[in-house]
């Protein structure tokens, strides 16, 4: 472990048995802090209420036990729990609020509203208020949505806290109010029954300046960087805007001795003007810092486990989430009132985890959080302590599933609420819910359990065999269902039901249970089903101007691209395909899986320049008509849906990247009251490691690692959306479970109907809110990420002799003496493209995390060039090394090819006929049999984006 302080916290925490220690003085929140105030304007001198007035569950009034700088406060009181739902079901009880009133103030002259705020609530572990602004002018705050203007306000009970919330992008040239609200979400046994506040000082503010808060390029004078440091072999890149000195310095910060000195690389695109400050070719783990004219950047490591201490945080997360769990410091053992119905008969459905920022939980979230979770354990099997805490906490996860599920189809799908229960069955406070049989949770429920049952066999058997006999039941009453697409009134408004996903986790589920049982019928099924997957995707030239190929509609029709806006399966189909690949290599359809990946990862890999310099995983392509083509269906697919949707929804398609015909790329989804793209983002970042491991691709490996730095810093506004690591982390929206290191909000939104960042101050659900659902994808990325790839072998043609490496990336040149007598040499090596040189010959590899490879005597090395003309497409092969090497072919829209042998030195031409001029075409030339080694040959058309 390279952060020698963080072994400590996890040391402390007895292994994510406690919570782990979150740096409060890393808030992004506390550099706002120190901004200086060039105006201030008192709102309200409290010495009296008659401006004021209380909701009917509110109690207000002044108060002199608690005074601020000798003057009087008020006091806000509401009671914590309810004996009816008097808003949703199951959500949070009410919203009482007091009010401030305005006669249509101007409050353009200032950009920042303050107050301080004191809970005095015995027993609450945390507290937090609302704060809402209401403009009655030309633009009216707040919106539809009721997230414009407000700012949830995270509080340290018993103790005065001063708040402050820059607004410059609040309209509020005529405001009205200014309103402070306690959300009513229950409480626990010891807390007390009634909330109270002591409020005082509320002030409008001008600051010299607000922090940046939209936009692609960086705050001017700032340097945005990966927070959680960089891998030794991997692109190391910083951030700016154009305004940035000509040459940086790259500091040793052990040493004081510069390594590096660069100049920076000024470049224009269609988000802005950019500064780049490229240090890839250093690669010695380290601690470092960046110079560059007047500004200089925090330390970050470059070092090879860089992203474990967030694998850790992860698990934390999950651990503070517990449900039906005491979670020291977090909350005590919760929701025995919980209940899930199914033909008279109930289950207790706590347990697992709770979903967000609430109290909820969906077994969407959960299967795919038991799923990544024992998927990184085997991922990160050689680090043991690691590998156990992942394995622990996938057994939780794992025990609510079984636990409700009732053994025909039925299961929990969903439970729980937004309050704190007081586990009493029959009281007024207990949450009912009914069983659901759905077709995809249950795909996904057993490929969680198969999973499972490969990583317990050894572990615990017995839970292992009765998995594997789980896994296989709800396979079954999945696939009987395999053909309706399944909308529900479930507690999940950020379900998707589309039949790609559906497909996609059928392929994976009958994958995971072929593995652990070898029944033919399950390879069957894998296969007929992934027919369906690539009967989604688009694998023709389209009549656009940019004709983008391999993306994934919805469904076999291909009328609408798969969109995800909130929750993204962005990764499935390629996942599932991978499976194919890696388990059935000789199979007759195998190519078909191959390329299909190849379709998707070369439309990723042309897809993410429209967000460069970050390569950010863009959302998807739209039409500007499918909103009112089938009105029903896109609301169908919409949280908290209604026809005012349809109008917003041109706009903001026709904001995005022209493609032709109506078409556009958006880097950000068609979004509404559900924004933010951190799950889109990560979900993105699996596609592309998946895609990676299949093809050994170390751009897309680059792509991938793109994603997770965007998430712990290196993204326009310079801050880690994951609490507890990297710099500048930004409160988040938490209003029950309080703040958690390793916590993942919802994600950056982009600006109104517009199709670029926006993440402004204000704190409130979604786009802040945290959410486990983008950490279940980081860790699945993250776990990937974290493997080094092994090379090995036995040259011992010629033993004890010096064996060169030479990283590609980074142009760093090391060598390794191998041993006597047998030439044995074994390396860990990062991910990336490598040239070996042994005895005067030389070998270029390409080395993906997490797989071994072999370095043979022979030393060959192989390289193809390709043409196309007319149809025809033209291969050349050539061979060096001291041994002939024999191609067999796979191709894809291209005649067979026979095999050919090349000797070293030879160069050997074959033609083929293209099939379908219309559709990409692909050839692999694979030598000796050997896939591993297998040369691409695609189709050579550049598509480029406007």
């Amino acid at each position: 472990m390279t952060n020698l302080l963080f072994g400590k916290q996890l040391e402390d925490s007895k292994m994510i048995h406690r919570p782990l220690f979150l740096d409060e003085t890393e808030y992004f929140e506390r550099i706002l802090e120190n901004t200086p105030v060039l105006q201030s304007k008192e709102l309200d001198g409290l010495e009296n209420l008659e401006a004021w007035t209380a909701d009917e569950l509110a109690s207000l009034s002044l108060n002199d036990k608690h005074l601020l700088d000798e003057k009087k406060t008020l006091q806000f009181s509401t009671p914590t729990r309810l004996d009816h739902w008097t808003e949703s079901y199951a959500r949070i009880y009410a919203t009482p609020y007091i009010t401030r009133h305005f006669d249509h103030e101007d409050w353009t002259a200032y950009n920042r509203i303050s107050l301080c705020v004191r809970p005095e609530m015995p027993g609450f572990k945390f507290v937090s208020l609302h704060l809402q602004l209401i403009n009655e002018g030309e633009e009216p705050v707040p919106d539809r949505y009721n997230r414009e203007g407000c700012h949830n306000i995270n509080l340290k009970n018993h103790e005065w806290n001063k708040v402050s919330v820059e607004i410059p992008h609040i309209a509020r040239d005529k405001v009205t109010a200014l309103k402070i609200g306690y959300d009513i979400i229950g409480n626990e046994s010891e807390a007390v029954s009634r909330s109270c506040f002591y409020i005082g000082d509320l002030r409008l503010e001008k600051v010299e300046r607000t922090a940046k808060w939209s936009g692609w390029e960086p705050a001017e004078g700032s340097l945005v960087i990966c927070g959680s440091g960089y891998q030794p072999g991997a692109l190391k890149t910083a951030i700016g805007g154009a305004g940035l000195a000509d040459h940086f310095k790259l500091i040793d910060v052990d040493t004081g001795r510069v390594v590096l000195e660069k100049q920076v690389v000024k470049e224009e695109n269609g988000q802005g003007a950019f500064s780049i400050l490229d240090f890839s070719e250093v690669s010695r783990e380290g601690r470092y810092l960046i110079v560059c004219g007047e500004q200089t950047t925090r330390t970050f490591p470059i070092a090879q486990d860089v992203w474990e201490d967030s694998i850790w945080k992860t698990i934390n997360l999950f651990f503070c989430e517990r449900c039906g769990y005491e979670v020291p410091g977090v909350h005590k053992y919760c929701h025995g009132n919980v209940l899930n119905h199914h033909e008279g008969k109930s289950v207790v459905a706590n347990g697992g985890w709770h979903d967000a920022a609430d109290m909820s939980q969906n077994l969407t979230n959960t299967a795919e959080a038991v799923y990544s979770f024992f998927h990184a354990a085997l991922e990160q099997r050689n680090n043991v302590p690691l590998f156990e805490r992942l394995v622990e906490e996938g057994k939780w996860g794992l025990d609510y599933m079984l636990r409700t599920r009732f053994g025909d189809g039925y299961r929990a799908m969903g439970s729980g609420g937004s309050v704190w229960t007081g586990h009493i069955i029959g009281a007024c406070d207990q949450l009912d819910s009914e069983a659901q049989n759905l077709a995809i949770e249950n795909f996904m429920a057993a490929a969680a359990e198969a999973l499972a049952a490969q990583v317990l066999e050894s572990i615990d058997p017995a839970q292992s065999m009765h998995l594997r006999q789980v896994a296989q039941e709800d396979f079954d009453f999945a696939y009987d269902k395999l053909d309706f697409e399944e909308y529900t009134e479930s507690m999940d408004p950020a379900r998707v039901s589309s039949p790609i996903l559906l497909y996609s986790a059928g392929v994976l589920a009958a994958c995971h249970i072929y593995e652990i049982t070898g029944a033919d019928y399950y390879r069957e099924k894998a296969v007929e089903i992934a027919r369906r997957v690539m009967g989604c995707q688009q694998t023709e030239y389209p009549d656009w101007e940019v004709p983008l190929t391999g993306f994934f509609y919805r469904d076999e029709e291909k009328k609408q691209i798969q969109h995800y806006n909130h929750r993204s399966h962005e990764h499935e189909p390629i996942m599932a395909l991978g499976r194919l690949c890696r388990l059935f290599p000789e199979h007759p359809e195998w190519m078909d899986w191959y390329h299909s990946i190849v379709l998707y990862t070369e439309y990723y890999k042309t897809a993410t320049r429209s967000t460069a310099p970050y390569f950010m995983s863009p959302a998807s392509i739209y039409h500007e008509d499918e909103a009112d083509l089938d009105a029903e269906l896109f609301l169908n697919q919409q949280a908290f849906a209604h026809p005012g949707m349809l109008a917003e929804y041109r706009q903001q398609v026709r904001n995005g990247v022209k493609l032709g015909q109506g078409y556009y790329l958006r880097r950000f989804p068609t979004w509404f009251s559900y924004r933010g793209n951190n799950g889109l983002v990560l979900a993105g970042g699996n596609a592309a490691v998946f895609g990676a491991d299949i093809r050994g691709d170390a751009a897309l490996m680059q792509l991938a690692l793109h994603q997770l730095e965007w998430t712990v810093g290196k993204n326009p506004f310079g801050q880690s959306l994951m609490l507890g690591e990297g710099y500048n982390y930004a409160q988040q929206y938490v209003c029950l479970p309080g703040p958690i290191s390793g916590s993942i909000c919802v994600g950056i939104q982009s600006y109104r109907d517009e199709d670029y960042p926006y993440w402004p101050q204000t704190n409130n659900a979604v786009y802040r809110e945290m959410w486990v659902h983008p950490s279940i994808r980081y860790l699945l990325l993250a776990s990937r990420i974290n493997r080094p790839a092994i090379l090995y072998g036995w040259l011992s043609d010629a033993p004890e002799t010096l064996l060169e490496v030479e990283c590609l990336a980074t142009g760093e040149v090391t060598s390794v003496r191998t041993k006597p007598r047998t030439g044995e040499f074994r390396l860990s090596l990062p991910s990336g493209d490598y040239r070996f040189r042994w005895q005067g010959m030389t070998k270029r590899m390409t080395l993906i995390g997490g797989r071994e490879y072999e370095l043979k005597n022979g030393f060959t090395d192989y390289e193809a060039t390709i043409r196309e003309e007319n149809g025809l497409a033209s291969i050349q092969l050539s061979v060096s090394g001291k041994e002939d090497v024999e191609f067999t072919f796979r191709t894809a829209n291209l005649e067979p090819l026979g095999p050919v042998t090349v000797a070293p030195g030879e160069t050997v031409e074959l033609k083929a006929n293209v099939l379908n001029g219309d559709r990409p075409w692909l050839a692999l030339a694979v030598p000796g049999g050997d896939l591993r080694e297998a040369l691409e040959l695609l189709t050579d058309k550049e598509v480029v984006l406007g």
